[in-house]
Order: structure tokens, then C-alpha cells, then sequence
């Protein structure tokens, strides 16, 4: 996924304001009426894309004019806008709205480490069960291609929920067995 900051600020935008209309105009009208949360986003969106003189004008006499002219003070000092959500002085509001967009963005490599690590305990309660991963496909019909692949190292193949019951599984069977009791998989 090649999500951009502005990218994301257009998709939170639209779910915070309940509208999908990206007009400022707009935006800042839901902003000092139904939708206060949507005034960070907003601010930072007219940054990227140029316009937030014309938002600031719109916020005029409002509660969110004075943050905006800090925030654009801030913005001209830090020349761009991943050095501006690195500042300290920047609003804590406006740097929550960073850190989400690095979240989203992020999850994907995490969802990739957290499988990697389930992998590893997912290998060893299938060898301790004796359960083939034939048969764990079939019991939990899941497409053999991508199993194989997961766990043969692709992180990637599965999902972290498909990684889970894959795991889950895995050792429930193994506890069986140390158990004293029979294994039986479909097949």
C-alpha cells in the first residue's frame, strides 16, 4: 500500500466530517458546528495541497483561527510537513492526526512481524502434534499455496487473524496429543 499523508488526510476528513465533499468551504463549516474533531485534519489537508491562507479566511473569527496561525507559523519554519509534525511545539491535536497516518501506514510491516512470530510457535506445535499442514488446510480450509508459503517464511501470504487460527490450531492439536489423546484430522 502507497498511502500518502494527504491521502490519508482526505479519507479522515471524510470520516470525521460525515461528508464526502472535500470542498473547505465545507469542511470548515462541519468543523465549527457538528464536527470539531475534523479541524485538525482539514488544516493540515489545506497545507498540503496549498490552501491554507484561503482556510485560514475561512476560519476567521472562530475558535480554530488562532491554532491555525500558530500552525502555520510553525509550518513555515519547518519548510515541509513531516518536519512540522516532528516539532515539539506543534499541538498535540494536529501531531495525533501524524501518528495515526504512521499507523496506518505502518500496519502492514507490523501485521508481517507479529505473523513471523506466531509462525515460529505455529512450526513447532505442528511438529509436536504430527499434524501435516495437508491436513491443517483441510481442517481449516484454508488455500494450501499461501499456507505453504507462510510457513515456509512469506509473512506476507496470510493474514495476522488467518495466522492466528493457523497457530491456534496448531497448538490445541498439540496439547491433545501431550495429552494422552488421539489426533484426528480430516483427510
Amino acid at each position: 500500500m502507497n498511502l500518502t499523508f494527504e491521502g490519508f488526510l482526505k479519507g479522515y476528513c471524510r470520516e470525521l466530517s460525515g461528508q464526502q465533499s472535500l470542498s473547505f468551504r465545507k469542511l470548515v463549516e462541519r468543523a465549527t458546528t457538528v464536527a470539531p474533531r475534523v479541524a485538525e485534519p482539514l488544516f493540515l489537508l489545506a497545507l498540503a495541497q496549498g490552501k491554507a491562507e484561503y482556510v485560514l479566511g475561512l476560519s476567521e473569527g472562530s475558535w480554530m483561527e488562532e491554532d491555525y496561525r500558530g500552525v502555520l507559523s510553525l509550518y513555515s519554519q519547518a519548510g515541509n510537513m513531516a518536519s512540522l509534525c516532528a516539532k515539539s511545539e506543534l499541538p498535540n491535536r494536529y501531531a495525533n492526526v501524524w501518528r495515526a497516518y504512521r499507523g496506518v501506514k505502518e500496519k502492514p510491516a507490523a501485521n508481517r512481524r507479529v505473523n513471523a512470530l506466531m509462525r515460529k510457535r505455529t512450526l513447532k506445535a505442528l511438529e509436536e502434534s504430527g499434524v501435516t499442514r495437508y491436513g491443517l488446510c483441510r481442517a481449516l480450509h484454508l488455500n494450501k499455496g499461501n499456507v505453504y508459503a507462510y510457513l515456509a517464511g512469506n509473512d506476507s501470504k496470510v493474514s495476522r487473524e488467518t495466522a492466528r487460527r493457523i497457530m491456534k490450531y496448531a497448538e490445541e492439536r498439540s496439547a491433545q496429543e501431550g495429552a494422552g489423546r488421539p489426533v484426528r484430522v480430516a483427510g
